[in-house]
């Protein structure tokens, strides 16, 4: 994406590597996967409630029945290409980003091959 304002989705193998608080131009941003997967993690009550005051920081990208179309397109077309076998969260992730033109900032190898199907700039996290 060009331009001075830059949106760079979270994905929460990026987050959990100290993604949340990474220096690359542009604004950082969640959607409900991301968030859901890192609410999951979280050990106690406590944990869960200081967590989701931490993600309530990030602009929030929607994720409707847009993104599960899109994700559906893409897995089609990854199943055209034998590579149809990428984690679902990825897969909705990936959705996201190309629905509201946003990039991806990651640590995982499946953001590479969603990136042949859907329009997006898989970011990776140095580290």
């Amino acid at each position: 994406m060009t331009g001075t304002h830059r949106l760079l989705l979270v994905d929460k193998s990026a987050f959990v590597r100290g993604g949340g608080a990474a220096t690359d131009p542009g604004e950082l941003c969640l959607c409900a996967v991301t968030r859901m997967e890192l609410l999951y993690c979280a050990r106690s009550s406590d944990d869960f409630q200081v967590l989701t005051e931490h993600l309530d920081a990030f602009r929030e990208l929607r994720v409707d029945a847009e993104t599960l179309a899109i994700a559906a397109g893409a897995q089609r077309e990854l199943a055209g290409l034998g590579q149809h076998r990428v984690a679902l969260p990825d897969l909705l992730v990936a959705a996201c980003a190309q629905q509201h033109a946003a990039d991806v900032l990651h640590v995982d190898r499946h953001f590479a091959v969603l990136a042949r199907v859907l329009s997006f700039e898989p970011v990776r996290l140095d580290g």
